[in-house]
């Protein structure tokens, strides 16, 4: 019985450190908000409206998933494989580390980068 224990403590702090490792902000403050990077997967791409968007979804741990659904400016750094491409050639299911701008008016896309 203590042994389960220890086995499910230890999940909790290999499960927690994994969370943190994804909420680490990259820079303290970008533009009056926090910078965070996540990766995951292509959840869904709007293109059609203003502002343009991207919803990727990214595991927490194995029964736990985030989705972040953030605004896609002209400042926004699209890139597949070093070059820069455009929203319109992001894909559903596909995989991509997205850092994002969180403020008081959103969350920002600052740069997505497909696998």
């Amino acid at each position: 019985m203590i042994w389960v224990r220890q086995v499910n403590g230890a999940c909790l702090v290999i499960a927690a450190l994994f969370i943190l490792l994804l909420w680490v902000p990259l820079e303290s403050h970008a533009a009056g908000g926090r910078t965070y990077r996540v990766h995951g997967q292509v959840m869904a791409v709007n293109i059609s409206q203003s502002p343009q968007m991207i919803v990727v979804k990214t595991p927490l741990s194995k029964h736990n998933d985030m989705t972040v659904g953030a605004k896609v400016s002209a400042h926004t750094r699209i890139t597949r494989k070093g070059k820069r491409i455009s929203l319109q050639h992001v894909n559903v299911g596909e995989g991509v580390w997205l850092t994002y701008i969180k403020q008081r008016d959103g969350v920002f896309a600052r740069i997505i980068q497909v696998q």
